[in-house]
């Protein structure tokens, strides 16, 4: 009884995921997603670490808060506030030649880059959902809330 449990609502969570906006789909899985996880390609590398440490408080944090609310909610990007804001700063001092490596080989200044500009994108995305969800809108997605 317990497995169907999970499993029902782990596919809760996968048609609440399915209801947001396709372009937005194709964001996360085609772009953030991957991005940062090829950040376990460069575990070498200050900004690889950073990356990675950040992927992981997101992916930790919210699969529990979507397990919680059985569905995607608002309240996931008050978690990407907190993980991505500290990596951006770091990905930036790292760029500036402030802290991190001493020599960023062009893959790493590539990838850096590009965690970077990714990031920032979806944070501009959470911080609007950060507001709605700081206004009151509290609603978890589910397939009868599209």
């Amino acid at each position: 009884m317990e497995g169907h449990t999970a499993s029902h609502r782990l596919l809760g969570i996968w048609y609440s995921f399915r209801n947001l906006p396709p372009w937005l789909q194709g964001w996360v899985l085609l772009i953030l997603m991957p991005l940062n996880g090829a950040s376990l390609l460069f575990l070498d590398s200050f900004s690889g670490q950073a990356t990675a440490l950040a992927l992981l408080l997101v992916l930790t944090v919210n699969f529990s808060l979507m397990w919680h609310h059985g569905g995607m909610n608002k309240d996931m990007s008050l978690v990407h506030l907190l993980a991505w804001i500290p990596l951006e700063m770091g990905l930036l001092g790292q760029l500036a030649g402030i802290w991190g490596d001493d020599f960023l080989t062009p893959t790493q200044w590539a990838f850096t880059v590009a965690v970077v500009m990714v990031n920032a994108i979806s944070l501009f995305f959470d911080i609007v959902d950060a507001w709605c969800w700081a206004q009151g809108d509290r609603v978890t997605l589910h397939p009868d809330h599209s």
